[in-house]
C-alpha cells in the first residue's frame, strides 16, 4: 500500500504532507475544479437539495417510503457538498492558516466520506425497494413502508459511521518550529495491517459490493420497464378503471425516474473507483505513480461526485408532477388538496 494511505480514502485532493513544487497543470487543475466549478455546482447543489428537503418532508408527501429514502439522501449530498465547498478553500498545504483549519480538515474528511458512504448504501436500499414494490406488489405492501424506511435507514446510518469512523484516527496536526501547522499520518494509520486489511473492506463495503448490488438491480428495474412499455397498450386496452391506469402510470416514472437516478450516480461514481482501483495496482506491485497526473484526475473525479449529489432535484422536478405542484403550493403559499399514491 502507499504511505500516504488516507489521501487514497479521502475524496478531496488535500495532500497531509505539503509539496514544495506543484506542477502547473495541478495547479491549473485545482484552481479551476476547486475555486471556480466547485462553488458553482455546490451552491446549485445546495439550493436544489434544500428546496427537496422542503418538498419531500412536506405532509403530503410523508406517507411513501422512497421519498423518505430520498430524504435521506438529500441530508447526505447537503452534507457532503457543504463540507467539500469548504475543503476547496481550506488545505494542509497552508501551514500558516489557524489551527482551527487543520483540526476542520481532519475531522470534515471523515464526515465527507460518511456522507458519501450513507449516499452509496441508501441509493442502494430505495433500488431493491423500488425492485420488491415492481416485482412483487403483494410483499411490496409488507415492505415498502414508512416504518421499515426509517428502520432500513437507521441501520445503514450506523453501518456507516461504525466502517468510516477509523478515518477519524488517520490524522494529526503537528507543530513546526516557525509557528505553523501541518497534518501528518498517525502511527495507527501507518500500520501494514491497517493499510491493507481496512482498505480492503473499506473498498469491498463501499465499492464493490453496492455497486454490484445497483447493477444488477437496475438492470432488473430496466427490463420491467421494457417489459411494461411493451404491455402498456394491452393494459390501456384492457383496463376498465381510470384510476388503476393513472396508478400504473405513475408507478411507471417512480420507477423511471429512481432507475435514471441510479444511471447518474454510476456514471459520476465510476471513474472514482476506477482511479482507485489504478492506484492500487500500482502501489500493491510497487510500480512508480505518476502522483501529478493522478492528482489532476482525483480532481476532475471529485467534480463529478459533486455534480451528482446536485442534480437530483432536477430529476424530481422533471419526472414528478407531485413533486412540482408541491413545490410550487410551497413557494406560493397555495393551500393544498387532499392527494395520495406515489411522489409522481
Amino acid at each position: 500500500m502507499a504511505d500516504n494511505f488516507t489521501q487514497v480514502l479521502s475524496m478531496q485532493d488535500n495532500s497531509t504532507v505539503p509539496t514544495p513544487e506543484v506542477p502547473e497543470s495541478l495547479e491549473i487543475t485545482r484552481y479551476v475544479v476547486q475555486k471556480l466549478l466547485v462553488p458553482l455546482i455546490s451552491t446549485i447543489g445546495l439550493l436544489g437539495n434544500g428546496l427537496n428537503i422542503l418538498v419531500l418532508r412536506h405532509k403530503h408527501m410523508k406517507g411513501i417510503s422512497t421519498n423518505f429514502y430520498l430524504f435521506i439522501l438529500c441530508v447526505a449530498d447537503v452534507t457532503y457538498l457543504i463540507l467539500t465547498l469548504c475543503l476547496s478553500f481550506i488545505h494542509c498545504r497552508n501551514t500558516y492558516q489557524p489551527i482551527t483549519a487543520f483540526y476542520f480538515i481532519v475531522y470534515a474528511r471523515p464526515i465527507t466520506d460518511l456522507a458519501g458512504n450513507v449516499a452509496v448504501w441508501i441509493t442502494v436500499a430505495f433500488t431493491i425497494e423500488r425492485y420488491i414494490g415492481v416485482s412483487s406488489p403483494i410483499k411490496g405492501k409488507v415492505w415498502c413502508t414508512v416504518r421499515k424506511a426509517k428502520i432500513i435507514s437507521f441501520i445503514t446510518i450506523l453501518f456507516c459511521i461504525i466502517n468510516t469512523f477509523p478515518e477519524f484516527f488517520e490524522t494529526k496536526i503537528v507543530s513546526l518550529q516557525n509557528g505553523g501547522h501541518r497534518c501528518e499520518p498517525t502511527i495507527f494509520s501507518g500500520y501494514s495491517s491497517y493499510q491493507i486489511g481496512y482498505y480492503w473492506w473499506f473498498v469491498s463495503i463501499f465499492t464493490f459490493i453496492p455497486f454490484s448490488f445497483l447493477f444488477v438491480f437496475n438492470a432488473l428495474l430496466i427490463r420491467t420497464l421494457l417489459e411494461a412499455s411493451k404491455n402498456r397498450k394491452q393494459l390501456l386496452h384492457w383496463e376498465s378503471k381510470k384510476a388503476s391506469v393513472k396508478n400504473r402510470r405513475e408507478q411507471h416514472k417512480m420507477t423511471l425516474m429512481l432507475v435514471t437516478i441510479v444511471i447518474i450516480f454510476l456514471l459520476c461514481q465510476l471513474p472514482w473507483t476506477v482511479l482507485l482501483l489504478y492506484r492500487t495496482y500500482l502501489s500493491e506491485r510497487g510500480l512508480p505513480q505518476p502522483m501529478n497526473d493522478i492528482r489532476v484526475a482525483g480532481n476532475i473525479c471529485n467534480l463529478l461526485v459533486q455534480l451528482n449529489a446536485s442534480v437530483n432535484f432536477y430529476l424530481y422536478s422533471f419526472f414528478s408532477r407531485k413533486f412540482r405542484r408541491t413545490l410550487r403550493r410551497i413557494l406560493c403559499f397555495i393551500k393544498p388538496k387532499q392527494e395520495h399514491g406515489t411522489m409522481v
